[in-house]
């Protein structure tokens, strides 16, 4: 379908019009990703929205200019488990450093040496081969191996289906691999040795720091990394690993990451308390012993959503470490006094990718006031009865924002639901000058869900929530249950009730600000996109309680979301979320927007991506076809395809027509804020 020209018909409260537009939203730069340190640089990925690519940037030292590496032709990234994993690799190399990367376009690893200029001083050489036909190979999570003659990383490998119907779990396999840094490989696939294979996913492998042990997460269909995963140690020897085992987690328990502390122990993340707190693990002979050094009802890592992805550091200082309580905190901790010593204290976001060496580390911080940018912490030992100590710089200058004012400021809120939860939300007030609306008139709502389901609101400055509260929107997003940062428990309140206590959740939300006289329940709008389209359309099939939605990229018929129509890292996903077909097909089509497309009785806008294989377009066309089919008011009020788009948008035109058709709906629907 074709993209309507960009309109601004949402107008705020008072007078004028707004200056954030769905342009200027779209033209920010995108998400920055796996941040790391190497020497005294600073690197980390940041997408490029005008070129739909993923840039690799350097900083030589805090406060100086930031460069990009490669050429404008090159992008960074792979597209492992679906989602992406860690895709470079920085290593000392003489005067010089050495870059390991994937390249996305054609998905393989390459080399260049990078000197103290903007760029590589020579063009980047492939280490590994082009993919035969048939095949789509992704490296992900590099690291340096024994010796330093190699590369070793996680290999994904799967064999396509021309049909684009058949089950990818038995089509796909992952090692770990070496990939020899002398090149040789790119033309002898032979080259590239298997050092490790132990189950169907795995991610964040490390050398110990004697070269003798290899350690990896790994984990099995149907459990997602955040219900049960294994922590796997093996020797190696002759290049290969040798008697791996299972020295921390399963039947239950989750590892996100692990990583040494010296040659025989290391740190790791799991969750047997029902928390994701920070374990001492001493591999020994057939088994080992494990203790919780940092005990707490607090999550102090991640759900695994991406290959090689990290929340922990281990330093010469102590265990650097990111805490949620709702905000997040960045806390170095002593292992030998257990004082916990927090950093950067301006910060309440610290993004997946903590990475670097003994004495800086590397992390993505957000606040409120301040977008996304990458922090150098440069770190000290304690020494000579001194306590260790942290100083913090930013790797680049302060964003100056023209729209400043314009910016809400989220303020954390919970209400209860049944059975005693509280379900935490973040609350955007109307903001912006001449934007707070008359005395006498409640503002509008958005419900903004986020995706996962495993996932979380952050409470940062958001340009697409701000191009919405500047014009007079209310914006609320929701923690529902099956949200990270809460625990076990939380999480699992969405076990087999997907559809069901998001949508209450996102419900009891809405109603608590209306009651609250914070927002006008007769100009209450949802949106979200994949799990959180799924929760839109469920909350507008299933509840009166909405005027209107948005949905993106989503799931609307979950008895067709596993096996062959999606990808293999979610293909058994809804399993845990709704239950095993046939014997759970009633819950299925009790929830299911699809089933019950009739019930839609309010407009929407619906966003899909044209080469998203996670949530494919039929599952939006269907959707579409059948409200249109439906009798009642229910209607499509703009359906758009976007050619060339996955799942999550990366061209800024595609944001920018998505935004505006957001705008337009709720300005016919709820009128002027």
């Amino acid at each position: 379908m074709a993209e309507a020209a960009p309109r601004d018909r949402a107008m705020g409260h008072g007078t004028g019009a707004p200056s954030i537009t769905p342009q200027a939203v779209a033209a920010q730069h995108g998400a920055l990703l796996w941040p790391t340190t190497a020497g005294a640089a600073t690197w980390w990925c940041a997408a490029d929205p005008v070129a739909a690519r993923v840039r690799l940037w350097r900083c030589t030292t805090p406060g100086a200019p930031a460069q990009q590496v490669l050429g404008e032709d090159w992008s960074v990234g792979n597209a492992a488990i679906g989602y992406g994993g860690r895709p470079y690799l920085v290593v000392p190399d003489g005067p010089r450093h050495r870059l390991v990367f994937t390249h996305s376009a054609d998905r393989r690893l390459y080399s260049a040496h990078v000197d103290a200029g903007p760029a590589a001083d020579e063009a980047p050489v492939p280490l590994t081969p082009a993919d035969p036909e048939g095949v789509r190979t992704a490296y992900a999570d590099p690291i340096r191996g024994p010796g330093g003659g190699e590369v070793w990383c996680v290999r994904e490998t799967t064999r396509t289906d021309p049909g684009g119907e058949s089950d990818p779990a038995p089509r796909t396999t992952r090692d770990i691999v070496a990939v020899p840094l002398s090149g040789v490989a790119a033309d002898a696939p032979d080259a590239v040795r298997v050092v490790a294979r132990s189950h169907h996913f795995l991610s964040g492998i490390r050398l110990s720091p004697d070269g003798s042990r290899l350690a990896w997460i790994g984990w099995d269909h149907p459990d997602m990394p955040w219900d049960s995963s294994d922590l796997m140690v093996g020797r190696i020897h002759g290049g290969v690993v040798v008697e791996p085992a299972r020295v921390l987690g399963g039947d239950g328990v989750s590892v996100p990451q692990a990583e040494w502390a010296d040659g025989n122990t290391l740190y790791a993340m799991a969750d047997p308390a029902g928390w994701w707190n920070l374990h001492l693990v001493a591999p020994a002979g057939d088994g080992a012993r494990s203790v919780c050094v940092l005990p707490a009802e607090a999550e102090y890592s991640h759900a695994l959503w991406r290959v090689g992805a990290t929340s922990f550091a281990v330093t010469a200082a102590g265990v650097l470490l990111r805490r949620s309580d709702g905000a997040q905190h960045l806390e170095l901790w002593d292992p030998d006094t257990g004082a916990l010593t927090e950093l950067a204290e301006e910060w309440t976001d610290f993004a997946f990718g903590h990475c670097g060496d003994a004495a800086a580390v590397a992390v993505v911080a957000a606040s409120p006031t301040e977008t996304a940018t990458p922090l150098r912490i440069t770190l000290a030992p304690p020494q000579d009865g001194r306590a260790a100590g942290a100083s913090v710089a930013r790797c680049l200058p302060a964003d100056q924002d023209r729209f400043g004012p314009r910016h809400s400021v989220p303020r954390r809120r919970t209400v209860r639901v049944e059975g005693g939860w509280e379900v935490p939300y973040l609350y955007y007030p109307p903001t912006g000058p001449g934007h707070n609306g008359p005395a006498d008139r409640l503002p509008p709502l958005l419900i903004d869900v986020h995706g996962g389901p495993t996932s979380r609101t952050t409470g940062t400055r958001s340009p697409v929530i701000s191009l919405f509260t500047s014009r007079g929107y209310a914006v609320a997003s929701v923690d529902y249950g099956g949200s990270t940062g809460y625990g076990r428990a939380y999480r699992d309140r969405l076990r087999r009730s997907w559809g069901t206590v998001d949508v209450e959740d996102s419900v009891a939300v809405a109603r608590a600000l209306a009651e609250a006289g914070l927002a006008d329940p007769r100009r209450t709008a949802i949106r979200g996109g994949s799990a959180g389209g799924w929760t839109a359309l469920a909350a507008l099939a299933h509840t009166d309680v909405f005027c209107c939605g948005s949905v993106y990229y989503p799931i609307s018929d979950p008895e067709t979301w596993s096996g062959g129509r999606t990808h293999d890292f979610e293909s058994r996903y809804i399993e845990t979320l709704l239950g095993v077909l046939p014997e759970d097909g009633d819950r299925y089509r009790a929830v299911s927007p699809l089933a019950h497309a009739d019930a839609i009785t309010v407009p929407f806008v619906m966003l899909q991506g044209l080469d998203d294989t996670i949530c494919r377009p039929d599952q939006a066309r269907r959707l579409v076809d059948a409200v249109e089919r439906a009798p009642g008011p229910g209607r499509c009020f703009r359906y758009l395809e976007f050619p060339g788009e996955g799942h999550g948008f990366r061209r800024a035109a595609t944001v920018a027509a998505a935004l505006q058709a957001e705008l337009d709906l709720y300005a016919e629907v709820m009128g002027a804020p």
